[in-house]
């Protein structure tokens, strides 16, 4: 059945309709987007029955996030396979967007996960489990003395920021070698680093970690390492490469320093995979 031509609505009546503004109403008719069918003597527009489908479609193409450039073009030119381009280039968008909310959702699962176990584990406790490979980015810190100060981690943190995609990064640690920090207790770093989403060249290698988490201020740090190298002895296992230091509660999860958590993590060697 045709929609009847003889049927107008007032702009109000429409704004009521559709859920929006008379102001927008005036909009769209000064832009040429959507104008009333007719205007009386008295100045006052009127939208006609059969107009209506054409506001629902334009406010559905704005909901869409299609611009209002890109509606007035296809309304201008209004055709089938005009309007089905137009939706088709929509859709891609919406689907692209809709994998980069994913891979932000993912992220954020990822940090609430990490932040979590951090909460529930038991500090001070040795734990072991095998972590599959964890993509990083990292950057060299310059120490030039016995120990790492807080400008020369500063300094490689901020070019680790300058060349990562800050949005995907989960963590952020720094590298500190085996046998350095038996010696030192883990005041040399040698890299500072960001756990990341995403295919990276440089990763934290899977296989089995032993691991221990420690809360309180990073002025601490000297004991979490004596402690994580007791724990180890007594244990009998043995720490092969790296140790990662991992802030897994830190400035950005809360001010007060004693709620902070560090992760000590450190690979085993394959003897230990048997035990």
């Amino acid at each position: 059945m045709k929609i009847s031509d003889s049927i107008y609505y007032t702009p109000h009546q429409v704004a009521s309709f559709f859920s929006i503004s008379k102001d927008t109403l005036l909009y769209y008719d000064r832009i040429g987007l959507f104008s009333p069918a007719m205007r009386k003597e008295n100045g006052y527009r009127c939208y006609s029955a059969a107009q209506l489908n054409e506001l629902d479609t334009i406010l559905t193409l704005k909901d869409l996030g299609i611009p209002l450039a890109a509606i007035k073009e296809a309304v201008d030119h209004l055709s089938t396979p005009s309007f089905l381009n137009l939706l088709e280039n929509e859709e891609r968008s919406i689907r692209q967007r809709i994998e980069e909310c994913n891979v932000l959702l993912d992220i954020v699962s990822a940090i609430k996960s990490s932040i979590n176990e951090a909460c529930e584990a038991e500090k001070g406790k040795l734990y072991r489990s095998f972590f599959k490979a964890k993509p990083i980015v990292k950057v060299p810190i310059s120490t030039a003395g016995a120990a790492t100060t807080d400008d020369e981690w500063q300094e490689a943190y901020s070019e680790l920021m300058a060349i990562s995609d800050c949005k995907s990064i989960i963590s952020i640690g720094s590298v500190v070698r085996l046998n350095e920090a038996r010696r030192f207790s883990g005041s040399i770093c040698r890299e500072v680093y960001a756990v990341c989403a995403g295919a990276l060249k440089d990763s934290i290698p899977e296989g089995v970690y032993a691991y221990m988490y420690f809360s309180g201020s990073l002025d601490n740090l000297s004991s979490f390492y004596k402690r994580f190298f007791i724990a180890l002895d007594e244990s009998g296992l043995k720490p092969s490469g790296d140790i990662y230091e991992e802030l897994s509660i830190s400035t950005i999860t809360t001010r007060d320093e004693n709620e902070h958590v560090t992760k000590l993590m450190v690979r085993l060697s394959t003897p230990a995979l048997e035990n």
